[in-house]
């Protein structure tokens, strides 16, 4: 759904909350908001997960689901698979496929990360 350019700045702010540079993180949201991805709901609703996925990682408040799920490998697949299974269907706005799409996008590269490393 994403352009190259939407993408690169995607993987970059996964790869900041990886390394916990915040700010550069914020960066690469200012950066994807300024691209055209998919329609503006959509996009408004990607780019509001994302700002929370950082709020989360970055208060590190236990009552997160970011801050208190299990994120071995079973796991992720399992959250991967209802976010992609939520996206899938007929009945929700752009806003909640674009929300679901960017928890599936960090799962997924969690995932990836996992497995190189």
């Amino acid at each position: 759904m994403s352009t190259n350019k939407a993408r690169d700045d995607i993987v970059s702010f996964f790869e900041n909350l990886k390394d916990r540079r915040f700010a550069d993180a914020d960066k690469a949201i200012k950066s994807i908001r300024d691209k055209r991805f998919g329609d503006t709901e959509f996009q408004d609703g990607y780019t509001k997960a994302l700002e929370g996925i950082l709020v989360s990682i970055r208060t590190g408040d236990d009552r997160d689901f970011l801050n208190r799920a299990p994120f071995d490998a079973k796991n992720m697949k399992r959250y991967k698979k209802g976010f992609r299974d939520y996206v899938k269907g007929d009945v929700h706005s752009q806003f909640d496929v674009g929300y679901f799409m960017a928890w599936s996008d960090f799962v997924q590269y969690r995932l990836d990360t996992e497995k190189a490393s």
